[in-house]
């Protein structure tokens, strides 16, 4: 009975089910074994779940494991069989199934089983974590299918905060790559600068700039000679195929030389199709946003299953949407560089790089709007972010106008994964606007950002409620500049009861106090605050808010210790 229970993944929530394990699994006993199990104090109730247990001893666990056969993961897919008529299809569950398959029988079938589940997944979390068993399993598989799946394994590690795993995964597939692709170089040469990227961006949030400049810059220039080869190179074909096919016409008075010519140039434009069949169309099925896949017309793929394409102009259309394609990934290369050359302080090449990156983007969007809006916000964000940086508020202003304007389209069809970008840009643009001087603008935008922060924070305080603070805090400082010191007393009492150790907040209401003339409690608050961080001497020294306590000896020795 342990035998089969061990094999259960217990951080799945509806795991163990008591019910389920009774109808499904054929063991002599079954609820005596149970009960046993549970007076003994090897399976305990979970907390606030009723019929729902997990085992608590893990010494007997980790003695079990290797004793655990087929057997034991065959009777696990005939629990979540059961377990699917009480709780219906759940992710975690189909993880789970993917799993015990795999334990049994890796296949090729799986992979894309595999990468469909992937797929399915907006947000990696801990309960995911079985992927990567998943993937070791899979991992016995051949090269082709061995480098995406590590690329997988590089994904959910680098999320989870593994980053010397995802970089040793990443890099293992690149060395995949690169030995498939001097067989085969068109393939592969893809796959080779998509793992680049990936690579690249794990070094850029490790802020390990200069291995991340490196390796991005491998990147671009793959993406580059990709989009010279398949576009001049598809063009090539297509003349070939035209001329082939105008040769039909050329004797219209020997039918049989018509008919050859004819044959011919079918048969050449299928051969065509057939050997760039892979680079569009790989086996591998991989999540677009983490490899670069190439992007392709979905239209032509059952057409170039069955071969029944016999159309110049489909040809022409697939060599194009790929081009365009790698034009977008070139973008997305060129708009992480700017980040790392903005971290390195090469603020000529950071600007030049997320130009080109808009320029790309812009002329990309009117084509393939679905695909490429989503990047082209993102980089007119890091162009605002950049612009910010350098202290060009003029500049910066319009790049967050324009992609806040896109992302409250996104959120309009994608709530849950862009609701929160359009309160990031509202803060962004509120600090924008506090920095110009448009005080009333800033104020509704601050407003608009909590009222989003808010309504997040209901349903996932723990991930959103410091967001809500920020804007508290941004709110109370504009109220301090306004001088409307009764909303900016409002908004500070209010994050500091949320966050009270916030220095950022003493500091604001040291301010506050400062401007009401109340000097003891302001000179006893800043105290505090250069006693945490003394950073906020300069800062003090300069702000004009600290007016009425400036020519106190207290506030002179503050600043000069």
């Amino acid at each position: 009975m342990l035998k089969n229970l061990i094999v259960l993944n217990t951080k799945v929530a509806t795991n163990i089910d008591r019910k389920s394990i009774e109808a499904s699994y054929k063991i002599p006993n079954i609820k005596n074994n149970f009960y046993e199990l549970i007076d003994k104090g090897i399976l305990i109730q979970k907390e606030n779940e009723e019929k729902i247990y997990e085992l608590s001893f893990q010494p007997i666990q980790n003695a079990l494991i290797p004793l655990t056969d087929e057997k034991c993961h065959e009777n696990a897919l005939l629990y979540y069989k059961r377990k699917s008529i009480r709780y219906g299809i759940v992710l975690a569950d189909t993880i789970e199934v993917l799993f015990h398959k795999a334990k049994t029988n890796p296949s090729e079938e799986l992979v894309n089983e595999f990468f469909s589940v992937v797929n399915a997944i907006e947000e990696f979390d801990d309960i995911y974590e079985r992927l990567i068993d998943v993937a070791s399993e899979l991992l016995k598989l051949e090269d082709k299918y061995k480098a995406p799946i590590l690329n997988v394994i590089g994904n959910i590690l680098s999320v989870i905060g593994g980053a010397e795993g995802a970089e040793k995964a990443y890099q293992n597939a690149l060395k995949i790559y690169e030995k498939l692709a001097k067989q085969y170089y068109r393939i592969y040469l893809p796959y080779i600068a998509s793992t680049q990227k990936n690579l690249g961006s794990l070094y850029l949030d490790s802020k390990r700039f200069e291995e991340a400049e490196k390796i991005y810059l491998d990147a671009l220039e793959g993406y580059k000679e990709l989009e010279k080869q398949q576009y001049s190179s598809f063009s090539a074909d297509v003349e070939f195929i035209q001329q082939d096919f105008k040769n039909v016409y050329i004797d219209v008075g020997e039918p049989r030389v018509q008919e050859k010519s004819y044959n011919d140039a079918l048969v050449a434009y299928k051969e065509l199709l057939n050997r760039y069949y892979n680079a569009y169309f790989p086996e591998e099925t991989t999540r677009t946003n983490d490899f670069g896949n190439v992007y392709v017309d979905m239209n032509l793929i059952e057409d170039l299953k069955d071969g029944s394409i016999d159309s110049i102009e489909s040809y022409k259309s697939l060599a194009k949407t790929s081009y365009d394609m790698y034009l977008n990934d070139i973008a997305t290369t060129q708009s992480n560089l700017g980040i790392i050359y903005s971290e390195l302080m090469k603020f000529e090449d950071a600007e030049r790089m997320h130009l080109e990156a808009l320029k790309i983007r812009k002329k990309l969007v009117q084509k393939y709007p679905n695909k490429v809006f989503p990047g082209l916000a993102l980089n007119l964000i890091d162009l605002g972010d950049f612009y910010a940086g350098q202290g060009k508020l003029e500049e910066a202003e319009p790049m967050y106008s324009e992609a806040l304007s896109m992302t409250k389209q996104l959120a309009e069809r994608y709530p849950e994964a862009y609701l929160h970008n359009v309160a990031i840009i509202q803060n962004c643009l509120g600090s924008i606007y506090a920095s110009l001087q448009k005080y009333e603008e800033a104020e509704l935008i601050f407003h608009d950002a909590l009222k989003v922060f808010k309504k997040l924070a209901n349903e996932n305080s723990k991930r959103y409620l410091y967001d809500v603070v920020n804007i508290q805090i941004n709110l109370g400082n504009l109220y301090l500049i306004i001088r409307n010191l009764e909303k900016a007393d409002y908004f500070l009492k209010k994050a500091i009861k949320i966050d009270p150790a916030n220095i950022d907040i003493l500091y604001n209401i040291a301010c506050l106090e400062a401007l009401r003339n109340n000097q003891a409690k302001a000179l006893e608050l800043l105290t505090k605050v250069i006693e945490l961080d003394k950073e906020y001497i300069e800062r003090a020294s300069q702000d004009e808010k600290f007016e009425n306590i400036r020519n106190l000896e207290e506030f002179k020795l503050l600043i000069r210790k």
